[in-house]
């Protein structure tokens, strides 16, 4: 009777034992659980990248250098076509549709095809009736960014700078060239003697012939001299339709001057029969 006493004595006492083994178990593998997040989340702090001139965070150090780029003006990636040079190959990539004339986005409303899916995003507004565009004096509404423009023009006589390649609207010249890069991913190039903003040097070279006297494209038919080289060959396709068999008449014609003067210059006028 005593030894089975005794027993039973004994016997809860391991029970207990038994059972508190198992929670400390858990405590342990609970423990060791939260360490490894701690470690993980301490380890994302350390992997994250700030930029030091903006203070934008990356969670990449290659995302980090892609960004530096524009702070720096690195410019590594260069078109084939016409030798710019661009900080992103993105913005490369973007800019060579205008050498292929890639447009893959199509509006299923009008068939009407788009290189960029922002710009299809914008021309569907038309379709759609949707006049996303408002204007902050009056509150009238329109379906495209140029009627506002024009429709602004009513309020303001001041001139307003708008983007050709999505319509946005800006009151300084300054500001509307500093939005064109988000476009070309380059410098921009505004003309010095108006208002214009060009997005290639080669199309500010072309329209700088406007503001100049100099006439550097010569006819050698004639000898007549003109600004820019599309104008001369303009010029030119007169001279070839008369080869062709049209039939020249000599007419003269005053042309007041200054002092109210006038002289007689020979026009060549081309009929046909």
């Amino acid at each position: 009777m005593t030894d089975s006493g005794s027993q039973n004595k004994v016997t809860p006492q391991r029970s207990q034992d038994h059972e508190a083994q198992p929670q400390q178990r858990n405590k342990s593998k609970r423990k060791t659980s939260e360490q490894r997040v701690q470690q993980q989340s301490q380890a994302g702090v350390k992997a994250k990248h700030t930029c030091d001139q903006c203070g934008k965070d990356f969670t990449k150090k290659s995302n980090l250098t892609v960004h530096q780029r524009i702070h720096s003006g690195e410019k590594l990636f260069i078109c084939d076509e016409c030798g710019k040079a661009f900080a992103q190959k993105t913005n490369l990539k973007q800019h060579q549709l205008v050498h292929n004339g890639e447009k893959p986005h199509m509006c299923d409303e009008c068939g009407k095809t788009f290189s960029q899916s922002g710009t299809l995003s914008r021309h569907l507004l038309i379709h759609r009736g949707i006049k996303a565009h408002r204007c902050e004096q009056c509150g009238k509404a329109f379906t495209q960014r140029s009627h506002l423009t024009l429709h602004m023009q009513t309020h303001s006589r001041a001139v307003l700078y708008h983007c050709d390649h999505c319509g946005k609207i800006y009151k300084h010249k300054q500001t509307l060239t500093e939005h064109l890069r988000s476009h070309t991913g380059h410098e921009v190039c505004p003309c010095d003697q108006c208002d214009k903003v060009f997005t290639t040097y080669q199309q500010l070279k072309r329209h700088q012939t406007s503001h100049s006297s100099e006439r550097p494209h010569k006819c050698d038919t004639c000898g007549k001299t003109y600004k820019s080289k599309s104008h001369l060959h303009h010029h030119q396709q007169v001279h070839e339709k008369m080869k062709r068999g049209g039939t020249n008449k000599l007419y003269f014609h005053p042309l007041p001057l200054e002092h109210k003067k006038y002289v007689y210059a020979i026009i060549y006028v081309m009929v046909f029969f």
